[in-house]
């Protein structure tokens, strides 16, 4: 179930327990969306404590969250107040991986100073961050030509992901299935340009359906939970 509950102006507060369905993802999206026609920038709350998602509600959660890799400036802030330790974990990942939004998970004991933190002004939005000078992926062969696998070192710019995009377009057309290995080196994160890259939505849902396996080698410091 996902309700949306009073929020001060410029933010979407919601909470969602149990068992999450599609209605359940168009009435987060309904409301993002209505936010989005009345104000530039936004900032999202969520109280989380499910235990489940549909398939549906699954698949609209991964396109419309796809669909907005273009818009992220829109979303400067993110709140998530929850218990479960793998809500949280996905947090301080997607904190460290997404370029320009400041995302706080706080326990529930937290709630009060979660949403006065939401509250606050949003920051001056930024004229945008420089890509990186050199590219941050290089690509290891393999014994296998249905296995695609690369290594990550630095910051991942559009440069990287138009690279990523080529490769990866290129074996899903020759592959009916694919598995992935990923050395991570030095990982900081990505740019807003390397999510704006043309063809990044299609490659993930095409990859959504074709991808059997994948393997994370040196995950970055974020994998530990810290509060």
């Amino acid at each position: 179930m996902l309700e949306i509950i009073p929020a001060p102006e410029g933010v979407v507060a919601m909470r969602a327990t149990g068992q999450l369905d599609q209605v359940d993802i168009e009435r987060a999206v309904g409301s993002i969306e209505t936010a989005l026609a009345q104000h530039e920038r936004i900032a999202l709350y969520a109280e989380v404590g499910i235990n489940g998602m549909s398939p549906g509600a699954l698949w609209k959660d991964l396109t419309y969250g796809f669909g907005k890799l273009r818009e992220l400036h829109r979303f400067p802030r993110a709140a998530i107040v929850s218990d479960q330790g793998w809500v949280r974990w996905i947090t301080q990942a997607e904190s460290a991986l997404l370029p320009g939004i400041e995302m706080r998970v706080f326990p529930e004991a937290d709630r009060d100073a979660a949403l006065a933190w939401i509250a606050e002004p949003l920051p001056e939005q930024g004229g945008g961050e420089p890509e990186p000078q050199g590219p941050s992926v290089s690509f290891v062969g393999t014994t296998r030509p249905d296995v695609v696998a690369f290594e990550v070192n630095g910051r991942l710019g559009a440069v990287d992901t138009r690279e990523l995009l080529r490769v990866f377009n290129d074996a899903m057309a020759d592959h009916d299935r694919l598995r992935i290995l990923v050395l991570m080196r030095d990982f900081e994160g990505a740019t807003l340009g390397a999510f704006r890259e043309h063809g990044l939505l299609d490659a993930k849902l095409r990859g959504w359906h074709k991808v059997e396996r994948y393997a994370l080698v040196g995950a970055p410091g974020w994998r530990d939970l810290h509060t």
